[in-house]
């Protein structure tokens, strides 16, 4: 049996260390990325922040596929055809598959003018900006560029940015001043979000000197200047995309059914239209019980679709993904301090930033 995994995304990287572990058998096992490492998105804001240095992000996928007798291609899926089971590599060859699993993330959702998809910087794909930001840090140390950064969406991965940036521009006790700004087109940050953990994560933003604006639009940027729907300008030599998540334009190519573009599935995280297609991640839509796009759901993908595949192979009856209904969040605050929120509460106790740093860091080392 020849499955193909599209994408090295956190579940794929998590099924494949099951698979390391108990093998399962006669499977002809590949994965394609066109990166040879993937990076961790629950660390990236304490790299951002300057807590972590930039390798420790990355997961090196050789090692790993070769662990689990998986085949590793060094390039990327431009097209996927779930009748005939054919996927067409960027280098221009087919490669036939049984059964293939779509884990290849999202792109920064950009609805604003073409010049900030021009001059902005999406949050993901996560590895280029943080080289992206690595290059902006170094310009500005040697006084080649001003520390302003701004960034575009005020949900908790825009709030956390922000925090991160500002900690660790004003840690470098620069001769010019720090100005970081957050741009959110609702009435508030945390749109969607809850007033128990909006109140706190506005104060924090406050006690920085972040500088928020909401009811906010970009109508033009460039490389030093974001220009505002109010007439107001933005200082900004560093812009990130945080603005949500939008699906690869070649999914909706596929034939796959889809919903805004990601990838439907049932209850065992199968395509809902090809029975050979599997979708994990951000890439996935739990048509039967919708989450949001969220690190630990794809990682509690990875198990079941190690799962499935073993049954596959085994010819039993797949098993049933159940997404929990409510999941412990995490939010740094850029120092080494971080907010809690589950069961309806929000926690701002000393040692959640040390818990995070821990549950982070184990699935690393893991």
């Amino acid at each position: 049996m020849r499955v193909l995994l599209i994408g090295g995304g956190h579940t794929h990287v998590v099924a494949l260390r099951q698979l390391a572990r108990n093998p399962a058998p006669c499977i002809d096992l590949h994965l394609v990325s066109s990166e040879p490492t993937t990076s961790y998105s629950g660390l990236l804001p304490g790299h951002i922040a300057g807590h972590w240095p930039r390798e420790t992000l990355e997961i090196p996928l050789e090692p790993l596929c070769r662990a689990a007798g998986a085949t590793l291609h060094s390039t990327e899926v431009v097209h996927l055809d779930p009748e005939t089971r054919v996927a067409m590599f960027a280098d221009g060859d087919p490669f036939t598959f049984d059964y293939a699993s779509l884990d290849i993330g999202a792109i920064a959702a950009i609805d604003a003018p073409q010049s900030l998809a021009s001059h902005g910087i999406p949050v993901k794909p996560l590895g280029i900006f943080a080289d992206r930001w690595s290059q902006f840090l170094a310009n500005v140390s040697s006084e080649a560029t001003p520390p302003h950064a701004a960034i575009i969406g005020a949900g908790a991965a825009g709030i956390e940015l922000a925090l991160s940036m500002k900690y660790h521009l004003d840690s470098l006790r620069l001769k010019q001043r720090v100005c970081v700004s957050l741009i959110e087109r609702s009435n508030d940050i945390l749109p969607g979000g809850n007033d128990r953990l909006r109140k706190p994560l506005s104060k924090a933003l406050d006690r920085v000197g972040v500088k928020v604006r909401t009811a906010a639009s970009v109508t033009d940027a460039t490389d030093t200047m974001l220009r505002l729907d109010s007439g107001a300008q933005v200082s900004a030599c560093f812009t990130a995309l945080a603005t949500g998540a939008q699906p690869y334009p070649w999914l909706a190519q596929t034939g796959l059914t889809t919903h805004e573009g990601f990838v439907v599935v049932d209850p065992t995280l199968r395509s809902v239209s090809h029975p050979a297609i599997f979708a994990c991640g951000d890439t996935a839509h739990l048509g039967y019980n919708p989450r949001p796009k969220a690190g630990v759901f794809a990682v509690r993908q990875g198990p079941v679709l190690a799962d499935q595949i073993g049954r596959l192979a085994r010819g039993e009856a797949l098993t049933t993904y159940r997404p929990q209904s409510s999941y412990l969040k995490l939010i740094s605050l850029g120092e080494r301090r971080a907010l809690a929120d589950k069961w309806g509460l929000t926690f701002n106790l000393p040692g959640l930033w040390c818990l995070k740093r821990y549950i982070d860091l184990k699935f690393m080392e893991n």
